[in-house]
């Protein structure tokens, strides 16, 4: 079966080429622009001032494309891989193994990119901070590889969502999905009550001052969410 799985992320991995051009395009921007500020700096046309209040996204979180045009892509792959004589269950197993790969090396990657290039930039040019997650998020506070573990059971989690909800949009109940996240968004941001019922969940899952919890919580929840697709590979034509 851990064969069959290999075999499938392989495969996966092959056919979203089009989610590492994106993602290179952008960093690639990213890093020419952080090149020129750091040349024009040096030339001294960045005044102390603007230095000091100079913020920027950290680099390491545009990795997160990944993740996240991976997890849409991946399920267009289900009918090549039943032509090629995969199994439904083949593919469910390979996916999810496609994302927890894909989740661990983006969350390696961010934490090493904020405790080296990000930390970098900030003492040569961005003195007003990064927008990171690890940080924002409070995850770098307990260490980086509980920050680590963090980050790899939130992304493990907008994976298993992404794809369950791409994977469902051929049947009713992908459109039911899809009006029912708008409902929520709509009435429960609102509504006092129900927008606290809304900050808890993201307390959970995020904020959590316990970071074990929150690795439990995104955990448990990538599980119950991603199981939704043997119910949806079921009933999905070839």
């Amino acid at each position: 079966m851990l064969n069959k799985s290999l075999v499938v992320a392989k495969t996966n991995f092959r056919n979203i080429k089009l989610t590492y051009i994106l993602t290179a395009v952008v960093i690639g921007c990213i890093l020419i622009q952080d090149i020129v500020m750091l040349i024009i700096g040096a030339a001294g046309g960045i005044g102390y001032h603007t230095i000091e209040d100079n913020m920027t996204v950290s680099l390491g979180n545009y990795f997160f494309l990944l993740v996240i045009l991976g997890a849409a892509f991946v399920p267009a792959n289900f009918r090549k891989m039943m032509n090629l004589g995969g199994k439904r269950a083949d593919f469910f197993n390979g996916c999810a193994l496609t994302y927890a790969i894909m989740a661990a090396g983006v969350s390696l990657v961010c934490v090493v990119l904020y405790l080296t290039y990000d930390r970098a930039m900030v003492s040569a040019l961005y003195r007003g901070g990064t927008l990171d997650v690890l940080y924002w998020f409070g995850w770098i506070d307990n260490g980086a590889l509980i920050a680590f573990f963090q980050l790899f059971a939130f992304l493990l989690l907008f994976a298993a969502f992404v794809h369950t909800l791409v994977a469902a949009q051929d049947k009713w109940y992908g459109w039911a999905a899809d009006i029912l996240i708008v409902a929520i968004i709509s009435v429960f941001v609102p509504i006092a009550p129900l927008r606290s019922a809304l900050l808890w969940f993201f307390d959970i899952v995020i904020f959590n001052p316990n970071a074990f919890v929150q690795i439990a919580a995104c955990l448990i929840l990538a599980v119950a969410i991603y199981s939704l697709n043997k119910f949806i590979l079921a009933r999905k034509a070839i």
